[in-house]
């Protein structure tokens, strides 16, 4: 065997490995937050990217819930398909294009709610790939009622305090006593006047 025309043989089958893996659908996305969590009104991004990184404009990436019909995002031939996704989702979604030509899946969910809670499939299906992504959504922090009411009522009756002390000072019922201090009584002659 002559190892001088096998070298480059060996080495063009070995830089094929790794795509060779991603069509088979080996490890092919990538996930740095397999579980997202977050309150119920804030936006989630879900993000994974191709391993190894290669363009993703010109692919399908479709979204979906698991255990739904219908998808969360769809993009196909380099456009959104806004009439493919679910009810739910209509103006929630956004999938970073820009983000796609770097290998990168990236998508926006706005404004989520506590019924979004579950798993989320992305599925790039030329490269057979596919990766979950669990989304936990929490009730929104409140303050509790009787803080809210405490709070307004408290309020509202020191204004009304205010405004009738006020009234009574106007009309003479309560006297107003001036401070001998404020109005310079009681001071030796020659004694400066303290602030």
């Amino acid at each position: 065997m002559d190892c001088g025309r096998m070298m480059p043989t060996l080495i063009s089958f070995l830089s094929l490995l790794p795509f060779a893996e991603m069509l088979m659908g080996k490890d092919c996305l990538i996930c740095p937050n397999p579980t997202v969590s977050t309150k119920e009104g804030d936006d989630v991004v879900l993000q994974c990217h191709a391993h190894p990184i290669v363009n993703l404009s010109s692919y399908t990436v479709d979204v979906k819930r698991t255990g739904h019909k219908g998808v969360v995002h769809a993009y196909r031939h380099g456009h959104d398909h806004p009439h493919d996704k679910m009810d739910e989702y209509v103006n929630r979604t956004t999938l970073i294009h820009e983000d796609l030509s770097k290998g990168l899946v990236t998508l926006r969910i706005s404004s989520v709610k506590q019924s979004d809670s579950g798993a989320y499939k992305i599925y790039v299906p030329k490269t057979k790939c596919s990766f979950i992504i669990n989304i936990t959504v929490g009730a929104a922090k409140t303050e509790p009622v009787w803080i809210i009411v405490t709070g307004s009522f408290i309020g509202a009756v020191l204004i009304a305090a205010a405004v009738a002390v006020s009234i009574l000072v106007k009309r003479g019922k309560i006297p107003l006593r001036r401070c001998s201090r404020c109005s310079g009584e009681g001071r030796k002659e020659g004694e400066a006047e303290t602030p």
